[in-house]
């Protein structure tokens, strides 16, 4: 009973990882890449949770194989955590990039799970983080434990760096999701550092891994997957909302120009990226609109409630996708559509004026460029 209430954090974060896990396997019918990674994350923090308790047991116990048992989930606790800190780096650098290679050839990511393998076999003979007394099987500390501390904080400081340099190939609110993710686990080793006895630690990563599974792993039908833009359901919704209580709106309507193109010639990684960086301009430019959305494909709708100037809109855009460091951004070319609701139309309706007048465009802007190029023959 002592140990229950000793350790009851560590108990309820174990229950806490043990549904997140059991949800994960029973709800996903396809298992992505980012769901494995989160997977080793959850097991590895399970068994951190399981394995700290123990090392307080152990601790002065005697009975046959307890030295073993105190030394060996002492070096197994502080060996897991690097491992950890590189698999939640793989799965942040796997959703900004959603590359496997990458992810294999980023084995910088474990270097310092390396690292602490070396130190802690070093320790086995020159205690550097803790040794055990064989006599008593007493644990004690050494003059450089504070190196793990280190070493981790160090990762998880490298991974802002590395969210910061990369913050424009998602939305701003995924990478403070991604730093909340990174911060509880380095407040978690800061509170134990302090307090040894204040076990907080795993719960912090317990946390942090709940906080990712909600809002990354788990996605509704407001949300569109890639670009996490609302989807043509939410859109629909929303509309009809605006309608109900007769407020004034217009929708814009954007098609990106020979997208296929962009695909063929780079790939569907590429082809992905546009998308992404592309919805980031319309949240940026088109803000404080509350619906921006991805109806399909490479086909974009926002709903327009305060008044603006279209054409500035549009030019903004433009100036923004000429800013990027990639030419397929800076060559990306779009038509667009935009249309006031009147009081008496069908969404249908709606939707079939805007999607004329952007064809029209389309059709205008093709023919400028076929002149253009007759011109220059």
């Amino acid at each position: 009973m002592e140990y229950i209430i000793q350790f009851q954090l560590n108990i309820f974060s174990l229950f806490i990882l043990g549904v997140i896990y059991a949800t994960l396997k029973i709800r996903s019918g396809i298992m992505s890449f980012s769901k494995l990674l989160l997977e080793v994350v959850i097991l590895l923090s399970i068994i951190g949770i399981i394995l700290e308790p123990l090392t307080w047991i152990f601790d002065g116990a005697v009975f046959d194989g307890a030295y073993f048992l105190e030394y060996s989930t002492n070096f197994l606790v502080i060996l897991i955590a690097p491992l950890m800190g590189g698999f939640m780096m793989s799965y942040v650098d796997y959703y900004l990039f959603r590359d496997r290679d990458r992810i294999v050839k980023k084995l910088i990511y474990f270097y310092p799970t390396l690292v602490m393998l070396i130190l802690l076999i070093i320790n086995m003979f020159f205690p550097i983080f803790f040794s055990v007394d064989p006599l008593d099987n007493s644990y004690h500390g050494a003059d450089l434990s504070w190196i793990q501390n280190v070493v981790l904080a160090l990762m998880y400081l490298y991974m802002f760096y590395f969210l910061l340099k990369n913050r424009k190939k998602t939305f701003s609110y995924i990478v403070n999701i991604f730093i909340f993710f990174m911060m509880l686990p380095l407040i978690g080793v800061a509170v134990q550092t302090f307090s040894s006895r204040l076990y907080f630690s795993w719960t912090a990563m317990a946390l942090a891994v709940l906080v990712i599974y909600i809002y990354m792993e788990t996605t509704t039908g407001e949300r569109d997957y890639l670009t996490k833009l609302y989807s043509r359901q939410s859109y629909e919704k929303y509309i009809y909302q605006l309608i109900e209580i007769k407020k004034p709106f217009e929708i814009l309507l954007i098609d990106l120009d020979n997208f296929k193109i962009v695909n063929d010639q780079f790939g569907h990684l590429v082809g992905d990226q546009v998308l992404v960086e592309f919805a980031n301009i319309l949240v940026e430019v088109l803000y404080p609109n509350k619906i921006v959305s991805r109806l399909a494909g490479d086909e974009f709708m926002a709903v327009i409630e305060n008044e603006i100037n279209i054409e500035k809109v549009i030019k903004l855009i433009y100036e923004k996708l000429g800013e990027s460091e990639e030419t397929y951004l800076r060559d990306l070319r779009f038509s667009y559509g935009c249309q006031r609701f009147h009081e008496g139309m069908t969404t249908d309706e709606l939707y079939t004026k805007v999607d004329d007048i952007m064809y029209k465009n389309k059709r205008s802007e093709q023919t400028k460029i076929l002149q253009n190029k007759g011109k220059r023959e």
